[in-house]
């Protein structure tokens, strides 16, 4: 999930995967609070939650944090480096393939800098037990950017594709990626083309999309053999500013994280879209998820990490944050 021209370079240094049994599968906290995150230039951009109450966020700067809802434990579960990742992006914990997914990319600014890093962008799995690499795909096309990932009714990993107006598929079994959907109606209307980002299933089917650069949203229904079918503009009952990271939550609802400093619950009836705000005033956030009924988010604060020198102070520590009900 996430906006601008964005890409990272750091994370320190980081031990990896201790004991898994650790983060055995606890029950969520009865009054959750703000879990604050290791690293004063962690930029978190992205957040997975697995049912059992384990959440895994992605670094800007590089590396994958595993944390417990449950009491607020905190490990460096994935190395910056590590198997070629460079800045992350989107995560996604499937338990259905028992892995990790990340979106990384590579970028030649200082910022964007990730030591081991494998240059160009990328869609890296990681063992959900052991951190170890698995799946390594590279993103096709001229201008490509890994952005976001959901898992699919039908198994397949959906992955959205910022720098193109493609949504690209991974078969479980697949040696590459396979541009799925694109469209032209997936262009931002900005002078700056390109832009989708979150990404999510519907209790419907349908594939769910942001453009974090104009503000639209999008609708791709399937046919029966799984190939994209329509390609639909939603309305929502407010404009989106730089809509980010997308879960899926209950029926045809989904969380969002606006960058421009809300979280929203989106309700969908047809093409309309009810826009609910259930936080606001939040600086930068980028990624969000839940478990039950209970939404988290991270703020990656991109703006401290690219131009550091006109954004206002980051807020430390990084968190991760429980959303209000």
């Amino acid at each position: 999930m996430m906006p601008r021209s964005i890409l990272s370079g750091l994370l320190v240094g980081a031990a990896l995967v201790p004991g898994a049994s650790a983060f055995a599968d606890t029950p969520r906290p009865d009054v959750p609070h703000a879990i604050d995150l290791p690293g004063d230039r962690l930029h978190p951009e992205s957040v997975s939650i697995l049912p059992g109450g384990t959440a895994y966020v992605g670094s800007m700067t590089g590396g994958v944090l595993r944390v417990r809802l449950a009491d607020g434990h905190v490990d460096h579960f994935i190395a910056p480096g590590q198997y070629g990742s460079g800045a992350l992006f989107g995560v996604l914990a499937d338990p259905r393939h028992h892995l990790l997914w990340t979106c990384t990319n590579s970028f030649p600014a200082p910022a964007t800098h990730v030591e081991g890093a494998d240059p160009g962008h990328w869609l890296k799995a990681f063992d959900l037990k052991t951190g170890k690499g698995r799946i390594s795909l590279a993103l096709p096309g001229e201008a490509p950017v890994c952005n976001d990932i959901a898992l699919g009714p039908d198994g397949a990993i959906y992955v959205t594709d910022t720098g193109q107006p493609h949504v690209l598929r991974w078969k479980p079994g697949a040696k590459a990626l396979e541009i799925w959907a694109q469209d032209p109606i997936f262009e931002s209307a900005t002078p700056r083309k390109g832009g989708l980002d979150g990404i999510a299933f519907g209790s419907d089917g349908a594939l769910y999309l942001t453009n974090v650069r104009d503000g639209s949203l999008y609708r791709v229904t399937r046919n029966a053999d799984g190939s994209a079918g329509a390609v639909v503009h939603l309305a929502p009952d407010r404009p989106l500013k730089s809509p980010d990271g997308m879960r899926a939550f209950h029926g045809m609802t989904f969380l969002l994280a606006e960058g421009a400093g809300r979280i929203d619950r989106l309700i969908v009836s047809g093409t309309d879209v009810h826009v609910e705000p259930l936080a606001e005033g939040i600086k930068e956030p980028t990624g969000v998820d839940s478990l039950g009924q209970q939404g988290w988010y991270v703020q990656g604060q991109l703006s401290g990490l690219f131009s550091p020198d006109k954004a206002p102070p980051v807020q430390l520590p990084f968190r991760l944050v429980p959303v209000p009900r």
